[in-house]
């Protein structure tokens, strides 16, 4: 069946024969939200009395597994976020971990999801980010001894509980670790002699001490290259270094040009470009088509760079052609061959995304040239011919009939027959008087009218996009689509999910997410792991593995309630932090990034961006305001007194 997964290996070690099931028994009856966690907890591999009995085959990365199945739930259920599946998949294994899932979320989705739903719906089109999925062993093991070493003063338990909540993501954990981190006595004391470095600024312990050559620094190796790229991206400091073999074939190459160079210089067999000037050989030269011009491949390479990302557009690109001009004189009529223009980037990095820039620019300017009306797709250069609604030659070629009476309301008939001869005295002599006149308007009428029943769904048929989108809105095509909708919505839910991520916590040893409401800052989780609130160190029970328990907490006495205790640095056990303090800056963050997002940054409460509220800006309205217009009018009387038919 397509809900059969193979799950992480794991058997129990048992002698005792398996008992028949009674048709009364508990496995009989539907799974619960309550019950099946308390199937999960009584085989929680996390309990000492069940650890020797789980064998877990290391050999096997079981995210791969658990990532598939993450798509299947996400594929079913596009409304729930994905944390819920995160948090579902984790608690059941084996082959029937995924069809007991579907069968949770089938029954029980209100409660599993617990107000974390996904608004708008999830495109089945676009993938899970990376953030979202089940990482790798690789991963979560380099993620892990990477803060280690970075907030060396920081609690391992408390690092641990910081990165279940954000899904064991470097990015996501390291502002989270750096606040805790300042609140630590060790942060205090040095913040007296030095500045605090921002989140912007990489730490010490991950640079790599030895200079480059340009002066630049490096990261040091994670044994993730996953990590060591997103370490890159997050900091804009270079990676570690490359494998020495690439290294090698850059040496050799510059050697094999300098032989190359040298066996030429002695043979006599040097060219000069009749740009720069300097004597070059047979493999780094281009010719013209016409005079035979000889161009070096770096003149050529240097010009194609300006014409695209400069302002030699127009005077170095033979359009007709698609290819460079000669770049020796204005007089010559020749061109480089589009071969050798490409062959000049091929020492570039990025040379195929720089002539691939180059084709997309000639097709849009072929395009424009062209003068056909297009429909563009507004995540790519991709564009089609469309129709031209606004040409009198296809409109006039449009198949249309009157409404029926039935169509129309009473009212509107009534009042169609009694003005009709007074219509008929005014409009045939301005008809015979003015024809193209008339016959313009009545034909743009049309066009608007089958513009607006035109569906407006496009779907880009480029490989590399093949994205769905909107050609009013010009947004990301939803089903069901809703034109324009209010983007308050859209920041309002932003700005909930950021507040409530900003106090939830969540176990590092069972994944499940909570938020405290009330009570003092010992938690307590339903798989029995305790931790502090405030800095989500594992405190345990008193004397049960080195656990702290209510130790952890500050017990002098104070004559003020709610005071900071002078005598040490434990958290308080009822006083919270300033939960609104820390809500209001992550509301604020998010909207900051939604407004960049959308670019929306200097928009003032939204009323510019929302546009006119429907129902406002009606004919009548116009009508009423002075606003109105014959081609208004026409097109008026046009789209409630004709029906378009289908091609």
């Amino acid at each position: 069946m397509w809900l059969s997964s193979s799950s992480s290996k794991r058997s129990a070690k048992s002698t005792s024969s398996p008992q028949p099931t009674s048709p009364n028994s508990s496995a009989s009856r539907a799974t619960s939200p309550g019950s099946a966690l308390a199937e999960v907890l009584r085989k929680n591999p996390f309990r000492a009395a069940s650890r020797e009995s789980v064998v877990i085959d290391q050999k096997e990365d079981e995210s791969v597994q658990l990532n598939k199945d993450l798509l299947v739930l996400a594929d079913f259920y596009p409304d729930v976020n994905v944390e819920v599946f995160r948090e579902l998949l984790v608690r059941f294994d084996g082959d029937s971990r995924l069809p007991l899932c579907v069968e949770q979320l089938y029954k029980y989705k209100t409660e599993w999801a617990r107000g974390r739903w996904s608004v708008p719906p999830r495109d089945p089109d676009h993938a899970i980010p990376v953030e979202e999925q089940f990482r790798t062993k690789t991963y979560t093991d380099a993620v892990k001894r990477t803060v280690t070493r970075e907030f060396s003063s920081l609690n391992t338990s408390a690092i641990d509980a910081v990165l279940a909540e954000v899904n064991n993501s470097y990015t996501n954990a390291r502002p989270t670790l750096q606040r805790l981190a300042n609140k630590t006595w060790k942060s205090t004391f040095t913040g007296i002699f030095r500045k605090r470095k921002s989140l912007s600024e990489p730490s010490s312990t991950l640079l790599d001490k030895s200079k480059l050559e340009n002066g630049t620094v490096r990261f040091l190796a994670t044994g993730c290259p996953e990590l060591d790229q997103e370490l890159a991206r997050l900091f804009f400091v270079a990676p570690a270094l490359p494998l020495k073999g690439r290294d090698q074939l850059a040496i050799d190459l510059e050697l094999a040009e300098a032989i190359n160079l040298q066996e030429a210089e002695d043979a006599g067999a040097l060219y000069e470009c009749k740009v720069c000037y300097n004597d070059i050989t047979f493999e780094n030269l281009s010719a013209c088509s016409q005079d035979g011009h000889v161009v070096c491949l770096d003149c050529v390479r240097r010009t194609l760079n300006e014409a695209l990302f400069g302002q030699g557009w127009a005077r170095s690109i033979d359009v007709g052609r698609a290819t460079l001009k000669c770049l020796a004189s204005d007089d010559c009529q020749g061109a480089i061959p589009a071969v050798l223009v490409q062959r000049s980037l091929s020492r570039e990095k990025s040379a195929s995304e720089v002539w691939s820039k180059f084709e997309e620019r000639l097709a849009d300017h072929s395009l424009q040239a062209s003068a056909m009306p297009l429909a563009r797709c507004p995540y790519c250069p991709y564009a089609e011919a469309d129709r031209a609604y606004h040409d009198i030659r296809y409109t006039s070629t449009l198949r249309w009939r009157l409404r029926r009476p039935r169509d129309i309301s009473t009212l509107g008939f009534i009042l169609l027959l009694e003005l009709l001869p007074a219509l008929l005295f005014v409009m045939i002599p301005l008809l015979v008087l003015f024809p193209k006149t008339f016959t313009s308007l009545f034909y743009t009428a049309l066009g608007h009218l089958a513009l607006g029943q035109r569906t407006t769904r496009f779907v880009c048929r480029r490989e590399s996009c093949a994205r769905k989108s909107c050609l009013e809105c010009l947004k990301t095509w939803h089903d069901p689509h809703i034109c324009r909708e209010p983007l308050i919505i859209s920041l309002r839910t932003t700005v909930e999910a950021a507040r409530t991520a900003a106090v939830k916590r969540t176990c590092p040893r069972c994944a499940t997410s909570f938020v405290k409401s009330s009570g003092c800052n010992k938690l307590t989780c339903v798989c029995g792991y305790s931790m502090c609130y405030l800095c989500r160190k594992n405190i345990g029970k008193t004397g049960v593995e080195g656990g702290e328990g209510y130790r952890h907490f500050c017990e002098h006495f104070r004559p003020v309630p709610g005071q900071k205790c002078l005598e040490c640095d434990k958290c308080d056990l009822y006083h919270a932090e300033d939960e609104d303090a820390e809500v209001r800056q992550a509301g604020e963050e998010a909207e900051r990034l939604w407004r960049e997002r959308e670019g929306m940054v200097d928009v003032k409460g939204l009323e510019d961006a929302v546009g006119n509220i429907a129902g406002q800006d009606d004919f009548w309205t116009r009508l009423l305001n002075g606003k109105w217009s014959v081609q208004g009018t026409v097109d008026w009387v046009v789209e409630r007194c004709i029906v378009l038919e289908s091609d």
